[in-house]
């Protein structure tokens, strides 16, 4: 009887640990819908002998499948291939945004700045390609900030009439001190005090996702802090190149800059 009790057990046990098996494959592979545009995302279950190499870091095992998620950046054709297969983005006309900034060393950037910048730009794209076990619990984000959202990604922008980089995040306009929460559950991987950015926070979702908060006021966090969804972070501020309090938000997956509202 003993023996029969100790079989039962033992097959419960390993009955429980398949299963958290193939729920773990799943759940790595929790990413937003796929929506094919500048900015947007291809996802979908693809066949296992057409994965090249290069594209095996877009490549997650839902079981017993694999499924491709790779981020479209903006600089993407209308048209591509990717392994193989042939991709047509829908057409987006993005709007223009011209700004004027009136002071003196986002205008005439000395020696000691564009060495600064440099070293910021190496700083924040080695943290956006930092790629760590799940952390979060699902894509469903929430807004970090209330507020007006006063441009979105995409915006092609003219500072003092010049062309600039697009906009590849989302601006929420609000009045210095408003709250910044997290969207989802991640670890504060940088705390950053940049020329262009001002004050700034990186988190790490876990799987490729990292979001970004830039022109903050009090930063309320320190680097290493594991943070929950909706705790607050930080509060909004007019730090770095601004025109007016706002806070600057990007969600990065695979180092790619995508549009934050596939996630909100």
């Amino acid at each position: 009887m003993n023996s029969k009790k100790y079989l039962i057990f033992f097959f419960l046990i390993f009955f429980v640990s398949c299963a958290n098996s193939k729920l773990s494959k799943s759940e790595s592979c929790t990413y937003p819908q796929e929506k094919l545009e500048k900015g947007g995302l291809i996802n979908r279950i693809i066949d296992k002998d057409a994965i090249e190499d290069s594209f095996k870091k877009y490549i997650c095992y839902e079981y017993p499948k694999y499924r491709l998620v790779y981020p479209i950046p903006y600089s993407a054709n209308v048209d591509f291939s990717i392994m193989g297969e042939k991709i047509k983005l829908s057409e987006k006309n993005f709007r223009e945004s011209r700004i004027i900034i009136k002071e003196k060393k986002f205008n005439k950037i000395s020696e000691n700045n564009l060495k600064r910048i440099k070293i910021e730009r190496e700083l924040f794209n080695e943290k956006i390609l930092i790629r760590t076990q799940k952390k979060y619990r699902s894509t469903e984000f929430v807004y970090p900030a209330e507020g007006i959202i006063s441009s979105e990604y995409g915006v092609k922008r003219f500072i003092n009439n010049l062309p600039r980089n697009p906009h590849l995040g989302l601006d929420i306009a609000a009045d210095k001190g408003t709250s910044v929460i997290a969207p989802e559950n991640g670890e504060v991987i940088l705390i950053a005090d940049f020329f262009y950015r001002g004050k700034l926070i990186i988190i790490d979702h876990g799987n490729g996702i990292i979001s970004t908060y830039s022109h903050l006021d009090e930063i309320l966090v320190s680097e290493g802090d594991l943070v929950s969804k909706k705790s607050k972070i930080a509060t909004i501020g007019s730090s770095g190149r601004v025109t007016g309090p706002h806070l600057h938000f990007e969600i990065i997956l695979f180092g790619t800059k995508i549009d934050p509202l596939l996630f909100l």
